[in-house]
């Protein structure tokens, strides 16, 4: 459901999967003088936050991943409010987001369910029902636009600019770090081993930590600070940061004693280490490649998402 957004007025990204909230939240938005987009989806709301074309994020917790999902997921709404996130990072003089997130759940009552939608990137919270909130919804969506700069909506052109991250050229070339090290995915099939190459030395992987690699090289090339959420590594977070500690087991292996193949920033996110840089994708090999997973991220690498 899209409205017909007019030029001059602040445009809200309603991600809700329940069509009577959603419904009721347009209503009060275009109360107050507002326009909205809506999404159902994780997989929808991506796609309308790559368009950029909002001002400020309503995002419901317990949303489907895409369409041909059954039942909502509380860990599809938190992976897309990190997504979010990562693509608006920047805040202003005043400390505040640029671009605010407003996060909604019916569990915003209890104070870790509120302390985790913070944690990932939001700037308030929604109780659901709506009229429980305190202080009300539309008080809230005011001080969302103020915090971030945004009272009026001839600005927010300007200030959506200020709020992404930067992109580094899709074709970009790349300098060996001080390290000396430098990693390359060859994608070469060994059994259920796929081969990467660490400055000269060729390393198969288990196939489990050769996808964890390629979360975490994706996150590179995606954005320079390649940061990674260590539930978008596994589907439990303990899974994602164990996954992350045996691969780094296995290339330490390779690597001089006092380099470490990932940083982590402490609140729960790695990255590949920026002494090691990012060589050449083998992309032709990866597009055959028997893993799903392996072969739609080389797709989403080429296309430089």
């Amino acid at each position: 459901m899209v409205s017909n957004r007019a030029k001059n007025k602040h445009v809200a990204l309603i991600v809700e999967d329940d069509l009577n909230l959603a419904e009721a939240l347009g209503d009060l938005l275009k109360s107050l003088g507002h326009d909205f987009i809506h999404a159902e989806t994780q997989e929808e709301g991506l796609r309308l936050m790559e368009e950029g074309q909002f001002c400020f994020a309503i995002l419901d917790l317990q949303i489907k991943v895409d369409a041909d999902a059954i039942y909502p997921m509380v860990e599809a709404g938190a992976q897309l409010q990190r997504q979010i996130r990562d693509r608006y990072p920047h805040r202003n003089d005043n400390d505040q987001h640029h671009l605010q997130i407003l996060a909604m759940s019916g569990h915003a009552k209890e104070m870790f369910n509120v302390i985790g939608m913070l944690q990932n990137g939001a700037d308030d919270f929604i109780l659901k029902p709506l009229g429980e909130n305190n202080p009300p919804l539309h008080v809230k969506i005011q001080d969302c636009l103020v915090k971030s700069g945004r009272e009026n909506h001839e600005d927010c052109a300007r200030i959506m600019a200020l709020a992404q991250r930067e992109y580094a050229p899709k074709h970009s070339s790349h300098s060996i770090p001080p390290s000396g090290q430098e990693l390359s995915v060859t994608g070469e099939l060994h059994g259920k081993r796929t081969c990467i190459q660490l400055g000269d030395k060729v390393i198969p992987l288990p196939n489990a930590q050769f996808l964890i690699l390629m979360k975490m090289v994706a996150a590179r090339v995606r954005d320079e600070r390649g940061w990674v959420h260590k539930s978008d590594l596994g589907s439990k977070d303990e899974q994602g940061f164990k996954g992350v500690s045996t691969l780094s087991g296995t290339l330490a292996l390779h690597l001089p004693s006092e380099l470490s193949f990932y940083e982590n920033n402490k609140q729960g996110s790695y990255r590949i280490n920026p002494e090691i840089a990012i060589g050449h994708i083998n992309h032709s090999t990866l597009a055959e490649h028997p893993l799903k997973d392996v072969r739609d991220m080389s797709g989403l690498m080429q296309e430089g998402r």
